[in-house]
C-alpha cells in the first residue's frame, strides 16, 4: 500500500467518523422539548420558513422587540410574539394566535404543538404536530423536507 493510499484511508475513516458524531448529536435533539427559558434566544431576530401539518407553507419573522411579520401563500400579518408559561406564542393583528410547546428535530428544525385541550393549566402538548420551521439562513433538517421557499 502506497503512501497516499495510506493518507486517503486515514482520511476516510476519519470522515465517517465525524459524519457517525454529527448523525447522532442530530439525533439526540430529535424530539427534544425546548425549555422557555431557551426559546426567546432560539427565535430572536431570527426568520423560520416553516411548513403546517397539512402540507401549507408559511415564513415567520420574529424581531428582538417583540414583533412578529407572518406571511403564506393567502397574504401577510403583523403581531407579537413571547413566551409565557414555558412556551412559543404568536398572536397577530387579523388572525387568531395561540401558544405552543417546541420541540427540537435535528440542529434545524422546530416542531411545535398546541396544548392538549382536556389537559387544563397543566395541559402537555397535543399529539399532532401543528407546524414545523427552520431557520431559513441553515439546511432544514425537518423530516417533511422543504418543497418552496416563500
Amino acid at each position: 500500500m502506497s503512501q497516499m493510499q495510506r493518507v486517503i484511508g486515514r482520511l476516510s475513516a476519519s470522515l465517517v467518523v465525524a459524519l457517525g458524531v454529527g448523525l447522532a448529536a442530530q439525533a439526540a435533539l430529535a424530539g427534544t422539548r425546548v425549555p422557555g427559558a431557551e426559546i426567546e434566544g432560539l427565535f430572536s431576530g431570527v426568520t423560520l420558513d416553516g411548513i403546517y401539518n397539512n402540507g401549507a407553507f408559511f415564513s415567520e419573522t420574529y424581531s428582538e422587540d417583540g414583533s412578529v411579520r407572518y406571511h403564506d401563500v393567502d397574504g401577510s400579518d403583523s403581531g407579537q410574539w413571547s413566551v409565557r408559561d414555558g412556551k412559543f406564542c404568536t398572536f397577530y393583528d387579523s388572525q387568531e394566535g395561540a401558544c405552543f410547546f417546541v420541540e427540537r428535530d435535528g440542529a434545524n428544525c422546530f416542531t411545535f404543538f398546541v396544548p392538549e385541550e382536556t389537559g387544563g393549566a397543566n395541559a402537555g402538548p397535543a399529539k399532532e404536530w401543528t407546524s414545523r420551521g427552520w431557520d431559513r439562513r441553515k439546511p432544514s433538517t425537518c423530516p417533511t423536507a422543504p418543497e418552496i421557499h416563500l
